[in-house]
């Protein structure tokens, strides 16, 4: 006995289950739908027209229905999380049909990487452009000069007012990209490396007093362009994918590292990444160098603070990074420290 379309459609509709759990009343709804129109021309062979009507009205209210509980709420289109997750789920199933299982230990040595994240090793940075404290010092025709900032005072007594359109104090991370009327004068630090030409005074300053604690500090990764910075992010994302993750997994783990390009405080010329001249690598173990202490300790006095603090990963969305730091000017600076805030948490009280 040859099988009626009835049949070969749940057979269709068993198959699919077992394949696709996940998929379960998206294909009972598909299979619905083709034995109602199978049943509509039955309907209409046998001459049963006045039934017609019927099963088109009831059809018509299935489907409405149907796509009315998933994507629409009270007239007006609402793609939530759970559709969202929902897509993602298919992407990563479609992904993982040809891709290898993910190497969790090698994902966990890429994590070692900051943003820089452009180095064959990361565990030597001397293959790059770099300056030391030392370098700068020795070539210097005059000593350094050491802005003081009038406001600041030894005690903190002095009352001191912020302003959200102070330069130094603008906010860039993943919910405030940089303004495309944002506006900066890049100024060389010594060779190719070069940031704004406004922090460059004081980070002179501070590299010169850790040479004085015996601290040489080395800067790896001071301004990068836009385009650099797309290229650092994709490249991460493509490395995760090449290792057997989903693109929109992929694509969030390298925003944890990696800073989504438009949102990056390097793109401003205000942030650098600060090492020493024997500690060559980025990672957080350098926060229990001596020169990681010593800027610790001392940034704050030149201005500079460490943006992505150990413990504030919720509020920063970044993993502890003791080696990028940000320039916020030497109030802010020292209010950040006193308070044990980040830049975000300084925004929302002060600013």
């Amino acid at each position: 006995m040859n099988p009626t379309f009835k049949d070969n459609i749940l057979r269709f509709y068993r198959r699919g289950i077992k394949k696709r759990p996940k998929l379960r009343l998206p294909l009972m709804a598909l299979c619905v739908v083709l034995l109602a129109i199978d049943r509509f021309f039955r309907v209409i062979r046998s001459g049963y027209r006045k039934y017609v009507v019927v099963l088109m009205t009831l059809l018509f209210a299935f489907v409405s229905c149907s796509f009315s509980s998933v994507i629409w709420d009270g007239g007006e289109y609402d793609f939530t999380e759970t559709t969202l997750a929902y897509y993602e789920t298919e992407e990563s199933y479609a992904s993982l049909a040809v891709e290898s299982e993910v190497d969790e230990e090698s994902l966990e040595l890429d994590d070692e990487e900051d943003e820089n994240g452009d180095l064959e090793n990361i565990e030597d940075v001397s293959t790059i452009d770099t300056v030391t404290g030392s370098d700068i010092l020795d070539s210097m025709t005059k000593p350094v000069d050491n802005p003081s900032d009038e406001a600041l005072t030894n005690d903190g007594d002095l009352e001191v007012t912020f302003a959200r359109d102070d330069w130094e104090l603008v906010l860039v991370n993943k919910n405030h990209p940089i303004s495309e009327d944002y506006e900066f004068t890049l100024g060389t630090i010594k060779g190719a490396l070069r940031c704004d030409e406004r922090i460059i005074p004081d980070l002179y300053a501070m590299m010169e007093g850790a040479l004085g604690d015996g601290v040489n500090l080395l800067i790896c990764s001071p301004y990068r362009d836009g385009a650099r910075q797309q290229m650092l992010f994709d490249r991460k994302v493509a490395r995760y994918v090449a290792q057997g993750m989903s693109y929109m997994d992929a694509y969030k783990r390298s925003a944890q590292t990696v800073t989504i390009p438009g949102t990056s405080e390097h793109e401003i010329g205000l942030a650098l990444d600060i090492i020493s001249d024997n500690y060559s690598s980025l990672n957080a173990g350098f926060g229990d160098t001596k020169a990681g202490k010593w800027l610790a300790e001392h940034s704050y006095e030149y201005g500079f603070i460490i943006r992505y603090p150990e413990g504030k990963e919720d509020v920063t969305g970044i993993e502890y990074e003791p080696w990028h730091f940000r320039y916020v000017g030497r109030n802010a600076a020292r209010v950040i420290r006193e308070e044990s805030l980040t830049l975000e948490e300084f925004w929302e009280k002060y600013l």
